[in-house]
C-alpha cells in the first residue's frame, strides 16, 4: 500500500476535502461522478474510502409518486 501526504482543503464553513492521486483512482478504475462511501473509524483514527456497490438503474416512470420522494435535510447556511 502506497502512502502519500495530502493537505486538507477548506471547502466551506462546514466541510473540508482532500485530493486523491490520479494513479490510485486509475488503479481502482474509478471515474468522475462515481459514488464513494467514507467510513470514519474514530477509535483507530482512520477514514476509509470505498466505491459504492449500489448501482442505480434509471426509472422507466415518467412521473414520481409521493413514495419516491425523499425528505431534503435542512441546509445550514
Amino acid at each position: 500500500m502506497k502512502k502519500s501526504k495530502r493537505k486538507l482543503i477548506k471547502f466551506s464553513n462546514y466541510s473540508f476535502c482532500i485530493t486523491l492521486p490520479k494513479s490510485a483512482i486509475d488503479a481502482m478504475a474509478w471515474k468522475k461522478g462515481d459514488t464513494v462511501n467514507a467510513t470514519f473509524d474514530e477509535k483507530a483514527k482512520k477514514i476509509v474510502v470505498t466505491k459504492s456497490k449500489i448501482v442505480s438503474k434509471p426509472s422507466k416512470k415518467k412521473g414520481s409518486s409521493p413514495q419516491d420522494l425523499k425528505e431534503v435535510p435542512e441546509l445550514r447556511w
